[in-house]
């Protein structure tokens, strides 16, 4: 008797465990795929040593980017500042060069071209500011500049800015919370230039913002081969060239969690030909009045070119973009993996967004999204290449293609 009981009470259990069920609309297979689809790389911060070739300079004065090789300019003429806490000296003179300071901020007013700034020394108070007709070079020689009121080097020329790292050298900007404004004047970051920067050499720089950006150009901004730099911003973009970023080679490592904000921005062509590039943006979206502004770790609002290069990107805050281009994206060689890993709420988070084609013909390109569709292409993604010398694999959080 016994034995029945038993038998009667299992079948009870089990029918009102399916009557439970039937009531229950979850989808379980989308639960199991949402816990499984994690994506296949895992991308941080990297400082890791990382070999390239040296940049060998273009010695044809017709090449266009003739001009972006400090080589091929003489900076024999030099001034040396010398920052000493609240104090900054100054060695040296050139005619036509006028160099103020007060206390360790520093003021160059110059109608001489081809001048070398040396930057040395530590201040927590201090700044470079540069009024320039002509292009100029300024070396990072182990300097660590802290301006609490505005940018730490700020560059008022629209003429080139040829900025050094000497070798085997660790170099420190960074602003302060609340700039001090300048009638006329613009500074839109820690390191700021009206003019193009040009970065070389084979020393690190790191650049931390709090007030606005971190590295700021309303030219362009190239990064040669050799530079280690390191970037983290609280209030705004990474590294903004408004008309263009070239990145030629060198590591950099770009951190920012400001809403809205960009790890890399240019509102011309982003152009990617080496190197090692690693964005971590953590921001979440921003809405001003009706518009809302979702982060990126690459944000192109022209064209963007890979030919080289790793590019590791990460957005991890909500409706973040690994990629977001608003003309087309070609790819032809190089090593990208671009991440969402943010929520969707007001914004959705896309591995890479663009606005037109994606074309990819070489390198190795990985997209992910956790909660949207990983690539998301208007005009659509087309690999360019015979079918039988690539990988092409699609999943519902994920596109991989391989060369």
């Amino acid at each position: 008797m016994r034995k029945y009981t038993i038998i009667a009470t299992l079948l009870m259990t089990a029918s009102l465990f399916l009557a439970g069920c039937q009531k229950d609309d979850t989808d379980f297979d989308e639960v199991i795929a949402e816990y499984e689809a994690q994506p296949d790389i895992d991308i941080r911060w990297d400082e890791s040593a990382f070999n390239e070739e040296d940049d060998v300079p273009i010695t044809d004065e017709n090449n266009e980017y003739y001009n972006d090789y400090v080589e091929n300019t003489d900076f024999s003429r030099s001034i040396t500042i010398n920052y000493n806490g609240e104090t900054a000296t100054v060695e040296g003179t050139v005619s036509g060069v006028l160099v103020e300071t007060v206390g360790a901020h520093v003021s160059v007013t110059s109608a001489k071209g081809h001048v070398n700034y040396i930057l040395t020394g530590n201040t927590s108070n201090g700044s470079f500011k540069v009024y320039s007709f002509n292009k100029f070079c300024i070396t990072l020689n182990g300097v660590s500049i802290t301006n609490p009121t505005g940018a730490a080097i700020n560059n008022q020329c629209g003429k080139s800015c040829y900025l050094v790292l000497a070798d085997g050298t660790t170099n420190n900007l960074a602003d302060g919370p609340t700039y001090t404004e300048v009638e006329l004047e613009d500074q839109k970051g820690a390191l700021f230039s009206e003019g193009q920067i040009i970065f070389s050499g084979k020393g690190s720089l790191n650049v931390t913002a709090t007030g606005k950006g971190a590295i700021v150009s309303d030219d362009y901004l190239r990064f040669r081969p050799g530079p280690h730099i390191s970037v983290t911003s609280s209030a705004g973009n990474g590294v903004k060239g408004k008309d263009a970023v070239f990145i030629d080679g060198g590591v950099l490592n770009i951190a920012v969690n400001a809403a809205g904000a960009k790890g890399i921005n240019s509102e011309g062509q982003v152009a990617v030909r080496g190197g090692r590039t690693t964005v971590l943006n953590s921001g979440n979206s921003r809405i001003e009045n009706t518009d809302t502004t979702t982060c990126a770790a690459i944000k192109a609002d022209s064209v963007l070119l890979i030919s080289g290069g790793v590019l590791r990107l990460k957005a991890s805050g909500e409706g973040g973009k690994g990629i977001n281009c608003d003309r087309s994206i070609t790819m032809s060689g190089g090593d990208v993996a671009a991440v969402a890993t943010g929520k969707k709420d007001i914004g959705s988070p896309k591995g890479v967004k663009c606005d037109d084609t994606i074309t990819v013909s070489g390198g190795s390109f990985y997209a992910y999204s956790a909660k949207a569709a990983p690539v998301d292409a208007a005009g659509g993604l087309t690999v360019s290449a015979p079918a039988n010398t690539y990988v092409y694999v699609t999943k519902k959080r994920s596109v991989t293609i391989k060369f």
